[in-house]
């Protein structure tokens, strides 16, 4: 059962890197920058694993949002609590976890559970509820965002470097940065989905807070990222978000492909 920039205004949290194996180079990923005045990108999170019996639906709602809604952002974030009861998720991580843990915590919620779905870091659901989904995504889009922008792509050797700039925020935000791959199909050979081939979309491999920017500055910087090595599929692209506190709302919210 499954459940103007000054330096002084911004706190840079470090360099990001992990070791690379492989990356895959996508071209053609349709952009999505948050700004004022234009459509309001919304950022929608899946908190999901390959063990949990429930949430294949949910996984397969994320995949129709992606696709047939321009203004969502996705992200499928696998959790690590259920990898002890017959399947280790590969894709699960610490920060996954830790993020719903966040949301659980501001959403004065009893406990994690999966599938669960969080729009703009303000509405939380079952994550296979397509009906809350196109609501919650629905208001959330009325919202005006703090513009982010990314831009300035190069890769040297293994790594990728980037420009990010952001609109002033009224309130202490952090910027996080999250490489997701396109796309991963496995056979589960094992546990509540044991037999199935499972497919994710958007699937975050690497969640790092590059910042935090003070109550009345922007951000205005370039990083750094290494690509991990695929896991049953490929594609890349990067996502950067701005977040009221842990677990509170999203601010703003910019893809790009890598």
């Amino acid at each position: 059962m499954s459940f103007p920039f000054n330096r002084n205004n911004v706190v840079i949290l470090g360099a990001l890197g992990i070791s690379l194996a492989a990356f895959a180079l996508v071209t053609g990923y349709e952009d999505k920058t948050s700004g004022e005045g234009e459509r309001t990108p919304v950022l929608v999170e899946l908190f999901t694993s390959e063990s949990c019996s429930s949430c294949p639906p949910a996984d397969r709602l994320l995949a129709q949002l992606e696709k047939s809604n321009s203004s969502v952002i996705v992200l499928s974030e696998h959790v690590t609590y259920w990898n002890d009861i017959g399947w280790k998720d590969p894709y699960s991580s610490r920060e996954s976890t830790d993020r719903q843990s966040a949301y659980v915590s501001r959403l004065g919620l009893s406990g994690s559970y999966t599938p669960q779905m969080v729009v703009d870091g303000r509405f939380e659901f079952v994550g296979s509820n397509a009906v809350a989904a196109s609501r919650a995504i629905q208001e959330a889009a009325a919202t005006v965002p703090i513009g982010i922008t990314v831009s300035d792509f190069s890769t040297t050797g293994n790594s990728i470097r980037f420009s990010i700039a952001t609109g002033k925020v009224n309130e202490d935000a952090k910027l996080w940065v999250v490489l997701a791959q396109d796309e991963g199909i496995e056979h589960i050979p094992s546990g509540e989905n044991g037999g199935r081939v499972l497919r994710h979309v958007q699937i975050a491999r690497m969640m790092r807070q590059v910042a935090i920017v003070k109550r009345d500055a922007a951000y205005k910087g370039e990083l750094s990222v290494d690509l991990p090595q695929p896991i049953a599929g490929s594609g890349w692209h990067l996502v950067a978000f701005l977040q009221q506190g842990s677990g509170g709302p999203i601010l703003g919210v910019a893809a790009h492909g890598v």
